[in-house]
């Protein structure tokens, strides 16, 4: 991306924020969504918007769409924050990376609790663990 889709990218992130969270709690008490990044197209008619969203009882598919049916509204919203030229059409998925690193974060802490049953510092086949040779 170039410096200015970036720029309008991250501006659309800010802008974004306050209405997205209000359109979330309208579908369900105490969801949390965060807008995780903004991809821009090269002539910044399209933006991408990615989305985290927590603790919402209802799946993301359903926040997201009505995500996209707020459309109009969302980029009337930008017009009014903003001094952006022409308001781009927005496109809403759902990003998924955060639960993919919590996933790998438990995964790797499974590998550690069998190490950390083992104070001696040797492994289960009696060598040291950090993979070193004895001095």
């Amino acid at each position: 991306m170039s410096i200015k889709t970036e720029r309008v990218g991250s501006l659309l992130q800010m802008v974004l924020s306050k209405p997205l969270r209000k359109i979330a709690e309208e579908l369900s008490p105490k969801p949390l969504l965060t807008i995780t990044r903004v991809e821009m197209s090269g002539d910044l008619r399209y933006a991408t918007v990615y989305v985290s969203i927590y603790g919402a009882p209802i799946p993301p598919e359903q926040v997201l769409q009505r995500l996209q049916q707020e459309q109009r509204k969302l980029r009337e919203y930008i017009a009014e924050h903003t001094r952006i030229r022409h308001i781009p059409e927005l496109r809403f998925r759902h990003d998924t990376s955060a639960a993919y690193a919590e996933r790998i974060t438990q995964l790797l802490n499974q590998l550690r609790l069998p190490s950390a049953s083992n104070p001696s510092g040797e492994d289960d086949r009696g060598g040291p663990r950090s993979g070193h040779a004895p001095s």
